[in-house]
C-alpha cells in the first residue's frame, strides 16, 4: 500500500477540485481510504486536519461515527446491560439482529449528515472498526447509493489490508465486500 500522506494528498485534491466527477466510473460518489490498522491514530490526526482544510475553503464536512452504532438501538432503550448478559450466553443467535439495528443507525446517521449538507459537501464515515464483527459495510453503502449523489462526497476512513492475492481485507481478516468505491490504497 501507498504510504498514508500520499493517499490523504490524493483524497484532498479530490475533494477540493473533483467531487462532481466521484461518480463518473462508479455510479457512486463513494471514496474509500485504505489504511493498515496500526495507523489508526496516524490516519485520526489527518483526518481531522483534512476537515478543517476543507472547511477553510469552503467545504462542509459532516462526520458520522460506527462508534455507537453497534449498540445505540439497546441504549435508547434501555436494554444495554440486558444485551452484554444475553451475548454472554447467546452471542450467535444474537448477531443477525445486533446487525441489523447497527445498519440501520449507521445508515441513519450517513443520511442525516448528507441532509445537513443539503447535498454539497463531504462526509466522513470514521470508527469503522467498531463495526467488527457484526456488521458489514456493504450493506450500509448500498443503502446509501442513490441517495448521495455529487456533489457531495462520501468518504470511507477504512482498516484493512491488502492480501498477497491482491484482495482487499477489512482489519486484514475479512473481505470487503463492496467494489463500487473509488479507492485509495
Amino acid at each position: 500500500m501507498r504510504p498514508l500522506a500520499e493517499k490523504f494528498e490524493e483524497l484532498e485534491n479530490l475533494l477540493l477540485h473533483h467531487r462532481v466527477t466521484l461518480a463518473q466510473n462508479t455510479g457512486v460518489p463513494f471514496v474509500r481510504l485504505v489504511y493498515r490498522p496500526d495507523e489508526e491514530v496516524e490516519c485520526r490526526r489527518r483526518r481531522e486536519l483534512l476537515a478543517r482544510t476543507l472547511r477553510r475553503e469552503g467545504i462542509a464536512v459532516e462526520t458520522a461515527s460506527c462508534c455507537r452504532a453497534i449498540f445505540a438501538h439497546y441504549e435508547q432503550r434501555g436494554r444495554l446491560d440486558q444485551l452484554f448478559e444475553l451475548e454472554r450466553t447467546e452471542g450467535d443467535r444474537l448477531s443477525g439482529s445486533i446487525a441489523r439495528h447497527a445498519r440501520r443507525e449507521l445508515t441513519d446517521q450517513l443520511l442525516t449528515a448528507a441532509e445537513r449538507l443539503k447535498g454539497d459537501g463531504a462526509v466522513f464515515l470514521a470508527d469503522a472498526a467498531f463495526l467488527y464483527p457484526y456488521l458489514h459495510l456493504a450493506p450500509v453503502l448500498e443503502d446509501c447509493t442513490n441517495c448521495i449523489t455529487p456533489p457531495l462526497a462520501l468518504v470511507v476512513f477504512y482498516p484493512g489490508e491488502v492480501d498477497v492475492d491482491g484482495q482487499l481485507l477489512f482489519l486484514g481478516v475479512r473481505p470487503s465486500g463492496y467494489y463500487r468505491t473509488r479507492d485509495l490504497i
